[in-house]
């Protein structure tokens, strides 16, 4: 969940989307609205890999764990795999018993749980559970304690070339 830098909705899932050459995380009404070009999902963070202890001969040796996350691309996939296999949403629900709603919503984008998601691979033949990559972030001085808008974004732009 997100905040949209368009209209300020907090709490919200959001899209990369770009509009007159500036990228922007937005809401699905404002990318609407506005017939914004859709650049990239949102994928919420997970938590990184647990450490786990293992006993191996006489000690104990902690490794980590390479978790599994939902491909970035999860909505096309299951949209491509569901086409191909000539069924529509209604009667992917119903093999794979979840509301369509739960369809209609995985295939707009929101991230469906991990437990559905194996639903999801095994009726379809399709992966959607991927190896988790690390996380590139990029840190953002937002003053106060209010999230980032245009204008921060602005300032921050003009504030790095001097």
């Amino acid at each position: 969940m997100g905040t949209c830098e368009m209209c300020g909705t907090e709490r919200i899932t959001t899209l990369l989307a770009e509009v007159s050459g500036t990228k922007l995380r937005c809401c699905s009404r404002c990318i609407d609205s506005n017939n914004m070009l859709v650049l990239e999902r949102y994928m919420p963070k997970q938590p990184k890999a647990a450490q786990t202890q293992s006993n191996v001969g006489t000690g104990n040796i902690k490794m980590n764990r390479p978790e599994k996350e939902i491909a970035s691309d999860f909505h096309l996939r299951v949209r491509k795999a569901r086409v191909s296999k000539g069924l529509e949403q209604r009667e992917l629900a119903k093999r794979i018993n979840v509301r369509l709603n739960d369809i209609q919503k995985i295939e707009g984008g929101i991230v469906p749980s991990d437990s559905m998601a194996i639903k999801i691979e095994k009726a379809l033949g399709v992966i959607l559970l991927v190896e988790a990559e690390e996380d590139m972030e990029r840190s953002v001085n937002v003053p106060s304690g209010r999230g980032m808008t245009i204008g921060d974004a602005l300032d921050e732009f003009l504030n790095k070339d001097e």
